[in-house]
């Protein structure tokens, strides 16, 4: 039975990993985000100004013979900002875009490599309006732009299994190709042959340990920058750091309890010297929703920071403090006995952040935001 079982498994791994690019498979991705802001005061008559904005892009192609990829992708944007009451000024921004590629693939295993291009186009459209209230005129300017332009790409994929791998890719405009950034992402695969589905079906679960109940896990991202500029002969600094340690407890299998301590810090030294200090607590909980290796999780966190501010020889100088919620879900990876990858996928959060002022006035934030270019972040488990 083991000897059978060991088998399929092997089956099932060199079939899956050459079976990545096939004819009859397809590749998606994709990124939406959804942004809601509302600024609110209590000037004599009042204001308020709202920002929604939205932007998304699907990619989908589908393998022909010999690594051969036809795709298409669309993307969009679309802003606008409305001020209420006395504050003149109205803005709309969108914009659409439609390409068409060919890729080619090479590789084997569970690694493949690409170069390709197509043809893409866009068309933006810019609408701004103002109103003058001492002769009650509005006026409106528009201007719409669009674009027709070949593009290049490269770029290559390690899967985690049949269906989901993760991308390291660029775009370039300009021939020959130039390259300016890396982009990346996760892609999910659809179509699977009539032997794979058979092996799937016969595959037990891969049980990993890092998520049964009695586990610890910590963790933190850390990231420090600086920048030196001389202007007029004068010498001016700027550093940053932001962190986030966090340690949580699996309290059940695959049910984890945490709090995080995000910290951010900001210096500039010059003609004058400022700092600003952002720091913070959020307990989460998070629920892991199979027994595989790449398991999906859904998770919540209510968080809440203070931020302060001081300039030279003034005292230092509370300005907000920010609380809020989040509902979140992504995929996680067990890497090995001691480690759990995870790629956060969806966003649902609200937040108030309040000015520390008499007016106690503040500003809403709400916001949606589904991507396959996420943050990831790795947990040790001990």
């Amino acid at each position: 039975m083991k000897k059978n079982l060991l088998l399929l498994l092997t089956c099932f791994v060199t079939h899956a990993a050459l079976s990545q690019t096939e004819p009859g498979r397809a590749l998606w991705s994709g990124n939406f985000q959804l942004n809601a802001t509302q600024l609110a005061g209590e000037y004599p008559n009042g204001y308020t100004r709202r920002s929604p904005q939205i932007n998304f892009s699907v990619n989908h192609g589908v393998f022909l013979q010999n690594g051969w990829l036809l795709g298409l992708a669309i993307n969009g944007s679309y802003y606008k900002q409305i001020n209420a009451n006395p504050i003149p000024l109205n803005q709309w921004y969108q914009r659409g875009g439609l390409s068409a590629f060919v890729r080619k693939y090479w590789g084997t295993n569970n690694w493949r490599f690409y170069a390709g291009g197509g043809v893409g186009g866009s068309l933006d459209q810019f609408r701004q309006e103002t109103y003058d209230p001492s002769t009650s005129l509005k006026s409106e300017n528009r201007t719409n732009t669009f674009q027709i332009a070949p593009f290049t790409q490269i770029g290559g994929v390690y899967f985690l299994n049949s269906r989901w791998g993760l991308e390291l890719s660029t775009t370039s405009t300009v021939f020959p190709f130039t390259f300016s950034g890396l982009t990346a992402g996760l892609v999910y695969m659809t179509g699977a042959t009539a032997a794979e589905r058979a092996i799937l079906d016969a595959t037990p679960p891969t049980v990993g340990t890092q998520a049964r109940a009695g586990r610890f896990t910590v963790g933190a991202s850390v990231v420090f920058s600086g920048r030196t500029e001389e202007v007029n002969n004068r010498t001016g600094e700027a550093k940053s750091l932001i962190a986030a340690p966090a340690i949580g407890v699996f309290v059940a299998n695959n049910f984890l309890v945490g709090i995080s301590v995000p910290i951010t810090w900001n210096t500039t030294s010059g003609s004058s010297q400022s700092s600003e200090t952002t720091i913070g607590f959020a307990p989460y909980v998070r629920g892991y929703l199979s027994n595989t290796r790449l398991r999906p999780y859904v998770g919540a966190t209510f968080t809440y920071s203070s931020y302060t501010f001081k300039q030279d020889d003034f005292p230092r100088e509370r300005i907000n403090h920010t609380a809020g919620g989040t509902l979140n879900g992504g995929l996680a990876y067990l890497l090995g006995k001691n480690f759990i990858a995870e790629a956060n996928l969806v966003n649902i959060s609200f937040s108030k952040q309040t000015q520390n002022n008499e007016l106690k006035n503040g500003l809403w934030l709400q916001g949606v935001q589904l991507t396959t270019s996420p943050a990831f972040t790795v947990q040790y488990v001990f």
